[in-house]
């Protein structure tokens, strides 16, 4: 039915539902993939980069892991079932002595009634503690096991784990028994520093070395689990 405006011309049918723009019509169906890349080309650009980035970096710990293997098979080729043997039993006493020390070492933290800190090097924290309260929380960075050379022969140095003392404090760091030192970092934030860091050492940021200092001693415990 046609509607009649006041001057007697024909109105807009009522069924006649238009676009109110123009007699443009909506298309309701979703875009492709192909719409989608011309929509935003950079980025598909990145998560395309950032996708052939991750293949690589899998691709590269797959072949390091075979390499490692193939080693293992060509020392382990060269022995005989004795030395096969023996090496196994003293790769598993040493992992079950690790495990034993960490253990330990998260224990006696938490029963040591003296002040002491505690480092829990899964976490990267450091704790002030004294009875299992924690006086002081502080981040830290740890740098990787590695191998350092002294002349002929490679030494591995490797963040410790199971009981330390202090032996010397200073502005510079802790220096512990063992020559493992908890030192400063001026860094904004000592996760900064974590690509520079030498094998085994340990940071921690300058204003809570400069806050825990005052409680600390020589001989105080130190736990790393």
């Amino acid at each position: 039915m046609t509607d009649i405006t006041p001057q007697g011309e024909p109105g807009p049918d009522p069924g006649d539902r238009r676009d109110p723009s123009g007699d443009r019509q909506h298309d309701r169906r979703r875009g492709g993939w192909r719409d989608f890349r011309r929509a935003y080309p950079g980025f598909v650009f990145t998560l395309v980069i950032g996708l052939i980035a991750m293949l690589a970096i899998d691709a590269f710990l797959i072949l390091k892991r075979q390499s490692y293997e193939s080693e293992v098979e060509r020392l382990r080729a060269g022995m005989t079932e004795q030395e096969k043997s023996t090496t196994d039993a003293i790769i598993s006493a040493e992992e079950n002595k690790l495990k034993i020390a960490i253990a330990l070492a998260r224990r006696q933290a938490k029963l040591e009634k003296a002040l002491h800190l505690s480092v829990a090097v899964d976490s990267g924290k450091i704790y002030l503690e004294r009875e299992g309260a924690v006086l002081r929380e502080m981040a830290a960075a740890f740098g990787p096991d590695g191998m350092v050379s002294v002349g002929a022969d490679s030494i591995p140095l490797v963040v410790p784990r199971g009981e330390r003392s202090i032996i010397k404090v200073d502005q510079n760091g802790i220096t512990l028994d063992g020559g493992t030192v908890i030192a400063a970092s001026d860094a904004p934030s000592v996760a900064q520093t974590a690509d520079s860091m030498p094998p085994g050492s340990v940071r921690i940021s300058r204003t809570d070395l400069k806050a825990i200092t005052p409680n600390l001693n020589t001989g105080m415990r130190v736990f790393f689990f």
